[in-house]
Protein backbone atom coordinates (compact mmCIF):
# COMPACT_ATOMS: atom_id res chain seq x y z
CA UNK A 1 0.00 0.00 0.00
CA UNK A 2 2.48 1.99 1.15
CA UNK A 3 4.21 1.77 -2.26
CA UNK A 4 1.61 2.45 -4.38
CA UNK A 5 0.41 6.16 -2.13
CA UNK A 6 4.37 6.76 -2.66
CA UNK A 7 3.68 6.37 -6.79
CA UNK A 8 0.98 8.50 -6.97
CA UNK A 9 1.29 10.88 -3.86
CA UNK A 10 2.36 14.09 -6.81
CA UNK A 11 -0.86 12.79 -9.20
CA UNK A 12 -4.33 13.93 -9.33
CA UNK A 13 -7.61 11.47 -8.33
CA UNK A 14 -8.80 10.93 -11.57
CA UNK A 15 -5.10 10.56 -13.19
CA UNK A 16 -4.10 8.20 -10.30
CA UNK A 17 -7.34 6.15 -11.41
CA UNK A 18 -6.82 5.67 -14.71
CA UNK A 19 -2.79 5.01 -14.16
CA UNK A 20 -4.00 2.23 -10.94
CA UNK A 21 -5.94 0.40 -13.68
CA UNK A 22 -3.72 0.44 -16.17
CA UNK A 23 -1.51 -1.44 -13.80
CA UNK A 24 -4.10 -3.29 -12.90
CA UNK A 25 -4.83 -4.28 -16.58
CA UNK A 26 -1.35 -5.33 -17.23
CA UNK A 27 -1.02 -6.77 -13.92
CA UNK A 28 -4.17 -8.99 -15.30
CA UNK A 29 -2.69 -9.95 -18.64
CA UNK A 30 0.50 -11.01 -17.64
CA UNK A 31 -1.28 -13.04 -14.62
CA UNK A 32 -3.42 -14.38 -17.03
CA UNK A 33 -0.99 -15.10 -19.56
CA UNK A 34 1.59 -17.26 -16.73
CA UNK A 35 -1.92 -18.96 -15.99
CA UNK A 36 -2.15 -20.06 -19.71
CA UNK A 37 1.02 -21.07 -19.89
CA UNK A 38 1.05 -23.39 -16.92
CA UNK A 39 -2.11 -25.22 -18.17
CA UNK A 40 -0.74 -25.89 -21.50
CA UNK A 41 2.98 -26.99 -20.78
CA UNK A 42 2.94 -27.54 -17.23
CA UNK A 43 2.32 -31.77 -16.57
CA UNK A 44 0.17 -32.92 -14.54
CA UNK A 45 -0.27 -36.32 -13.07
CA UNK A 46 -3.93 -38.75 -14.24
CA UNK A 47 -5.47 -39.56 -10.80
CA UNK A 48 -6.07 -43.62 -10.91
CA UNK A 49 -9.31 -43.23 -9.98
CA UNK A 50 -9.99 -41.97 -13.23
CA UNK A 51 -8.71 -44.68 -15.28
CA UNK A 52 -10.37 -46.60 -18.14
CA UNK A 53 -10.07 -50.01 -18.30
CA UNK A 54 -8.26 -50.05 -21.60
CA UNK A 55 -5.36 -48.10 -19.26
CA UNK A 56 -5.77 -51.06 -16.22
CA UNK A 57 -6.01 -53.88 -19.03
CA UNK A 58 -2.38 -52.69 -19.93
CA UNK A 59 0.27 -55.62 -18.80
CA UNK A 60 2.68 -54.72 -17.35
CA UNK A 61 0.60 -52.58 -15.28
CA UNK A 62 1.28 -48.78 -15.74
CA UNK A 63 2.07 -47.47 -12.34
CA UNK A 64 1.98 -43.73 -13.15
CA UNK A 65 0.41 -41.66 -16.00
CA UNK A 66 1.84 -38.09 -16.88
CA UNK A 67 0.14 -35.47 -19.44
CA UNK A 68 0.01 -32.06 -20.93
CA UNK A 69 -3.18 -31.36 -23.01
CA UNK A 70 -6.65 -32.35 -22.94
CA UNK A 71 -6.93 -35.38 -21.38
CA UNK A 72 -10.06 -35.89 -22.40
CA UNK A 73 -9.15 -37.55 -25.52
CA UNK A 74 -7.40 -40.63 -23.44
CA UNK A 75 -10.74 -40.85 -21.39
CA UNK A 76 -13.45 -39.83 -23.62
CA UNK A 77 -15.86 -41.85 -26.04
CA UNK A 78 -13.23 -41.43 -29.01
CA UNK A 79 -11.84 -43.85 -31.51
CA UNK A 80 -8.59 -44.17 -31.05
CA UNK A 81 -6.44 -45.42 -34.04
CA UNK A 82 -2.31 -45.95 -33.34
CA UNK A 83 -0.42 -45.68 -36.18
CA UNK A 84 3.39 -46.61 -36.25
CA UNK A 85 5.84 -47.51 -38.15
CA UNK A 86 9.20 -47.12 -39.39
CA UNK A 87 11.43 -44.56 -38.58
CA UNK A 88 12.94 -44.59 -42.53
CA UNK A 89 9.83 -43.81 -44.00
CA UNK A 90 9.60 -43.96 -47.42
CA UNK A 91 7.67 -41.75 -49.94
CA UNK A 92 5.03 -44.41 -50.18
CA UNK A 93 4.24 -44.27 -46.40
CA UNK A 94 4.22 -40.71 -46.33
CA UNK A 95 1.66 -40.79 -49.23
CA UNK A 96 -0.40 -43.24 -47.82
CA UNK A 97 -0.34 -41.55 -44.36
CA UNK A 98 -1.63 -38.43 -46.42
CA UNK A 99 -4.17 -40.08 -48.93
CA UNK A 100 -5.93 -41.72 -45.60
CA UNK A 101 -6.10 -39.14 -42.90
CA UNK A 102 -8.59 -36.89 -44.20
CA UNK A 103 -11.47 -39.51 -44.02
CA UNK A 104 -9.86 -41.19 -40.40
CA UNK A 105 -10.07 -37.20 -39.12
CA UNK A 106 -13.36 -37.28 -40.98
CA UNK A 107 -14.93 -39.97 -38.80
CA UNK A 108 -13.93 -38.24 -35.75
CA UNK A 109 -11.04 -40.80 -35.09
CA UNK A 110 -8.03 -39.82 -32.90
CA UNK A 111 -5.01 -40.67 -34.37
CA UNK A 112 -2.33 -42.47 -31.90
CA UNK A 113 1.60 -42.48 -32.03
CA UNK A 114 5.00 -42.50 -30.66
CA UNK A 115 6.28 -39.18 -31.67
CA UNK A 116 9.78 -40.20 -33.43
CA UNK A 117 10.57 -39.49 -36.26
CA UNK A 118 9.19 -41.44 -39.34
CA UNK A 119 5.99 -42.85 -39.95
CA UNK A 120 5.11 -41.52 -36.26
CA UNK A 121 5.36 -37.39 -36.31
CA UNK A 122 4.02 -37.65 -40.07
CA UNK A 123 0.97 -39.34 -38.75
CA UNK A 124 0.78 -36.57 -35.93
CA UNK A 125 1.68 -33.63 -38.65
CA UNK A 126 -1.01 -35.01 -41.25
CA UNK A 127 -3.94 -35.28 -38.41
CA UNK A 128 -3.23 -31.81 -37.18
CA UNK A 129 -3.19 -30.39 -40.85
CA UNK A 130 -6.82 -32.22 -41.53
CA UNK A 131 -8.32 -30.74 -38.43
CA UNK A 132 -8.04 -33.66 -36.38
CA UNK A 133 -6.46 -34.77 -32.55
CA UNK A 134 -3.66 -36.58 -31.82
CA UNK A 135 -2.39 -38.18 -28.72
CA UNK A 136 1.71 -38.57 -28.51
CA UNK A 137 2.88 -41.42 -26.30
CA UNK A 138 6.49 -40.80 -24.97
CA UNK A 139 9.40 -42.92 -24.36
CA UNK A 140 11.02 -40.73 -21.81
CA UNK A 141 9.95 -38.42 -18.89
CA UNK A 142 6.96 -35.96 -19.99
CA UNK A 143 9.22 -32.61 -19.14
CA UNK A 144 12.73 -33.70 -20.56
CA UNK A 145 13.28 -30.99 -23.31
CA UNK A 146 12.50 -32.45 -26.82
CA UNK A 147 15.34 -31.98 -29.94
CA UNK A 148 15.10 -28.71 -31.29
CA UNK A 149 13.69 -29.89 -35.00
CA UNK A 150 10.56 -31.35 -32.87
CA UNK A 151 9.89 -28.25 -30.62
CA UNK A 152 7.34 -26.99 -33.35
CA UNK A 153 5.50 -30.00 -33.10
CA UNK A 154 5.31 -30.70 -29.66
CA UNK A 155 3.78 -27.17 -29.21
CA UNK A 156 1.57 -27.84 -32.28
CA UNK A 157 0.12 -30.64 -30.60
CA UNK A 158 -1.13 -29.19 -27.30
CA UNK A 159 -1.96 -25.58 -29.13
CA UNK A 160 -4.35 -27.87 -31.27
CA UNK A 161 -6.03 -29.17 -27.88
CA UNK A 162 -4.03 -32.51 -28.18
CA UNK A 163 -2.76 -34.65 -25.52
CA UNK A 164 1.10 -35.93 -24.45
CA UNK A 165 1.88 -38.35 -21.90
CA UNK A 166 4.17 -40.44 -20.56
CA UNK A 167 4.73 -43.07 -17.90
CA UNK A 168 7.78 -40.87 -16.88
CA UNK A 169 7.82 -38.27 -14.87
CA UNK A 170 10.39 -35.28 -15.13
CA UNK A 171 12.99 -35.47 -17.54
CA UNK A 172 14.00 -39.18 -17.36
CA UNK A 173 16.38 -39.85 -19.97
CA UNK A 174 15.24 -42.79 -23.02
CA UNK A 175 16.40 -46.20 -22.56
CA UNK A 176 16.55 -49.41 -24.97
CA UNK A 177 13.13 -50.50 -23.04
CA UNK A 178 11.42 -47.25 -22.17
CA UNK A 179 10.29 -48.01 -25.81
CA UNK A 180 8.56 -51.23 -26.04
CA UNK A 181 7.23 -50.09 -22.55
CA UNK A 182 6.02 -47.38 -24.45
CA UNK A 183 4.84 -49.46 -27.78
CA UNK A 184 2.28 -51.77 -24.74
CA UNK A 185 0.86 -48.32 -24.00
CA UNK A 186 0.00 -47.21 -27.18
CA UNK A 187 -1.77 -50.63 -27.75
CA UNK A 188 -3.82 -50.49 -25.04
CA UNK A 189 -5.09 -47.44 -24.90
CA UNK A 190 -6.46 -48.01 -29.19
CA UNK A 191 -9.24 -49.55 -30.46
CA UNK A 192 -7.05 -51.02 -33.35
CA UNK A 193 -3.38 -50.61 -34.70
CA UNK A 194 -2.02 -49.61 -38.44
CA UNK A 195 1.46 -50.45 -39.32
CA UNK A 196 2.37 -48.32 -42.38
CA UNK A 197 5.62 -49.54 -42.81
CA UNK A 198 7.85 -51.80 -40.90
CA UNK A 199 11.15 -53.75 -41.40
CA UNK A 200 11.73 -57.40 -40.37
CA UNK A 201 13.13 -56.27 -36.65
CA UNK A 202 10.51 -53.29 -36.60
CA UNK A 203 9.71 -51.88 -33.07
CA UNK A 204 6.35 -51.53 -34.83
CA UNK A 205 6.15 -54.80 -34.36
CA UNK A 206 6.65 -55.34 -30.69
CA UNK A 207 3.26 -53.18 -30.75
CA UNK A 208 1.25 -55.11 -32.92
CA UNK A 209 2.27 -58.09 -30.60
CA UNK A 210 1.04 -55.86 -27.34
CA UNK A 211 -2.42 -55.76 -29.36
CA UNK A 212 -3.04 -58.96 -30.24
CA UNK A 213 -2.11 -59.61 -26.84
CA UNK A 214 -5.03 -57.31 -25.56
CA UNK A 215 -7.45 -58.53 -28.38
CA UNK A 216 -7.08 -55.29 -30.50
CA UNK A 217 -7.26 -55.30 -34.49
CA UNK A 218 -3.92 -55.41 -36.05
CA UNK A 219 -3.96 -53.77 -39.18
CA UNK A 220 -1.12 -53.39 -41.43
CA UNK A 221 -0.41 -51.50 -44.88
CA UNK A 222 1.23 -53.79 -47.79
CA UNK A 223 4.57 -52.83 -49.24
CA UNK A 224 6.61 -53.60 -52.09
CA UNK A 225 8.48 -56.74 -51.97
CA UNK A 226 11.66 -55.66 -52.91
CA UNK A 227 11.61 -52.83 -49.82
CA UNK A 228 12.92 -53.12 -46.43
CA UNK A 229 10.67 -51.54 -44.67
CA UNK A 230 7.82 -53.52 -46.07
CA UNK A 231 9.34 -56.76 -44.75
CA UNK A 232 7.80 -56.57 -41.06
CA UNK A 233 4.50 -55.37 -42.74
CA UNK A 234 4.42 -58.02 -45.28
CA UNK A 235 4.91 -60.69 -42.74
CA UNK A 236 2.15 -59.50 -40.57
CA UNK A 237 -0.23 -59.87 -43.48
CA UNK A 238 1.27 -63.15 -44.21
CA UNK A 239 1.71 -64.59 -40.96
CA UNK A 240 -2.04 -63.79 -40.23
CA UNK A 241 -0.79 -61.61 -37.54
CA UNK A 242 -2.24 -58.45 -39.07
CA UNK A 243 -5.08 -57.97 -41.56
CA UNK A 244 -4.66 -56.06 -44.91
CA UNK A 245 -5.87 -52.48 -45.58
CA UNK A 246 -6.03 -51.08 -48.98
CA UNK A 247 -7.63 -47.92 -47.93
CA UNK A 248 -9.16 -45.80 -45.80
CA UNK A 249 -12.50 -47.23 -45.88
CA UNK A 250 -11.33 -50.57 -44.69
CA UNK A 251 -9.65 -49.17 -41.68
CA UNK A 252 -12.86 -47.55 -40.54
CA UNK A 253 -14.96 -50.98 -41.48
CA UNK A 254 -12.66 -52.48 -39.00
CA UNK A 255 -13.19 -50.20 -36.17
CA UNK A 256 -17.19 -50.16 -36.72
CA UNK A 257 -17.02 -46.59 -38.25
CA UNK A 258 -18.08 -44.82 -41.27
CA UNK A 259 -17.20 -41.22 -42.87
CA UNK A 260 -21.29 -41.13 -43.04
CA UNK A 261 -21.34 -40.91 -39.70
CA UNK A 262 -19.84 -37.22 -39.79
CA UNK A 263 -22.71 -35.24 -38.67
CA UNK A 264 -23.14 -37.63 -35.14
CA UNK A 265 -19.10 -37.48 -34.58
CA UNK A 266 -19.39 -33.84 -35.36
CA UNK A 267 -22.27 -33.36 -32.61
CA UNK A 268 -20.65 -35.71 -30.22
CA UNK A 269 -17.34 -33.75 -30.78
CA UNK A 270 -18.24 -30.24 -30.10
CA UNK A 271 -17.71 -29.25 -33.91
CA UNK A 272 -13.86 -30.13 -33.10
CA UNK A 273 -13.03 -31.29 -37.17
CA UNK A 274 -14.72 -28.03 -38.34
CA UNK A 275 -13.59 -25.36 -36.04
CA UNK A 276 -9.91 -26.98 -35.96
CA UNK A 277 -9.67 -26.96 -39.44
CA UNK A 278 -10.21 -23.00 -39.19
CA UNK A 279 -8.41 -22.42 -36.36
CA UNK A 280 -5.32 -21.57 -38.85
CA UNK A 281 -7.62 -19.82 -41.62
CA UNK A 282 -10.60 -19.25 -43.54
CA UNK A 283 -11.88 -21.99 -45.59
CA UNK A 284 -14.66 -22.15 -48.54
CA UNK A 285 -17.36 -24.52 -47.89
CA UNK A 286 -15.81 -26.43 -51.11
CA UNK A 287 -12.42 -26.38 -49.31
CA UNK A 288 -14.07 -27.94 -46.10
CA UNK A 289 -15.52 -30.65 -47.50
CA UNK A 290 -12.66 -31.56 -49.52
CA UNK A 291 -10.66 -31.78 -46.59
CA UNK A 292 -13.09 -33.38 -44.38
CA UNK A 293 -14.73 -35.31 -47.03
CA UNK A 294 -18.08 -34.39 -45.34
CA UNK A 295 -21.22 -34.55 -48.08
CA UNK A 296 -22.20 -30.95 -49.01
CA UNK A 297 -25.65 -31.35 -47.76
CA UNK A 298 -24.44 -32.56 -44.41
CA UNK A 299 -22.05 -29.48 -44.23
CA UNK A 300 -24.59 -26.82 -45.45
CA UNK A 301 -26.45 -27.83 -42.54
CA UNK A 302 -23.72 -28.10 -40.15
CA UNK A 303 -22.25 -24.80 -40.75
CA UNK A 304 -25.48 -22.87 -40.49
CA UNK A 305 -25.98 -24.16 -37.26
CA UNK A 306 -22.25 -23.25 -36.44
CA UNK A 307 -23.16 -19.97 -37.35
CA UNK A 308 -26.36 -19.45 -35.26
CA UNK A 309 -24.51 -20.73 -32.16
CA UNK A 310 -21.50 -17.72 -32.72
CA UNK A 311 -19.00 -20.79 -33.45
CA UNK A 312 -18.22 -19.31 -37.13
CA UNK A 313 -19.35 -16.86 -39.15
CA UNK A 314 -19.29 -16.13 -43.55
CA UNK A 315 -17.48 -13.31 -44.98
CA UNK A 316 -16.53 -12.73 -48.40
CA UNK A 317 -17.24 -16.49 -49.60
CA UNK A 318 -14.85 -17.66 -46.72
CA UNK A 319 -16.19 -19.31 -43.01
CA UNK A 320 -14.41 -17.98 -39.99
CA UNK A 321 -14.14 -19.30 -36.63
CA UNK A 322 -15.72 -16.96 -34.41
Amino acid sequence: MYIVVCAFASTSAPAMFNRFLGMTARGFVYTLAILIWFNIYMYKAFEKESWGENIKSVKPAIKNIYYKGNIELLTGNYPRLAIVGSRRMTEYGAKVIEKWMGELVSAGVVIVSGFMYGVDQKAHKTCMEFGGKTIAILGWGIDLKVAENDIEMYEKILEKDGLILSEYEGNKQPELWTFPARDRVMAGVSDAILVVEAAEKSGSLITAKYAKQYKKKVLAVPGQVTSKVAEGTNWLIKSGEAKLVSSSGDILNEMDLSVGQMSLLIDRHSYDPILSLLSDEPKTVDDIGRILKIKMSDLLSKLTEMSLLGQVEERNGKYWRV
